[in-house]
């Protein structure tokens, strides 16, 4: 692990290109590979069922990728996708990037992921108290974390439920379907 230092926000902007995406982690800028159309395509189908649920349950709010999250690591972290629950935001109002970890992080396992960088993520997301659901599109599998309890796995042919979000529930084969 790197020697923690710190970074102004402008020097964070500035770190890559605009296509680029990239987290700052443990003191250094993490560069992040460009993901599969099927990464993507799964990413835009989970945002588009995170939407509908918002929609109705309007104490929720979801956000894309490029979201930046501050971890109790200081660590800026951006999911593939999030649930936050509007409360957490002074006043409703939305900030560049969020003093404050997700209350749900949604990650899609991707072949350029080391080992490493995702328990890495795993743990800052865990110190942070964040819910996390972790999909495999290889295997069809689904990892729920919470940061207190034994991890569960879920197949494409089961709903995923977590209890912290009251009426949520995902088919998962609605999904796998890409």
């Amino acid at each position: 692990m790197g020697l923690k230092t710190t970074i102004t926000w402008e020097d964070f902007l500035a770190a890559g290109e605009e296509w680029q995406r990239w987290e700052w982690v443990d003191g250094e800028v993490e560069f992040m590979s460009p993901a599969s159309f099927r990464h993507e395509q799964f990413i835009a189908t989970l945002i588009a069922h995170l939407w509908q649920f918002c929609q109705v349950h309007k104490e929720w709010t979801t956000f894309a990728s490029n979201g930046v999250f501050t971890m109790q690591s200081t660590n800026w972290r951006m999911p593939d996708t999030s649930l936050v629950r509007r409360s957490r935001f002074a006043e409703g109002h939305l900030p560049v990037k969020a003093d404050f970890a997700p209350d749900v992080a949604f990650e899609v396992l991707s072949p350029s992921d080391s080992p490493s960088q995702i328990q890495r993520k795993r743990l800052d997301y865990q110190q942070s108290g964040v819910v996390q659901i972790w999909f495999d599109l290889n295997k069809r599998l689904v990892e729920l974390i919470y940061p207190d309890r034994p991890l569960q796995f879920f197949e494409e042919n089961q709903k995923l439920v977590v209890d912290i979000v009251p009426d949520f529930a995902l088919e998962l084969g609605d999904l796998y379907r890409i």
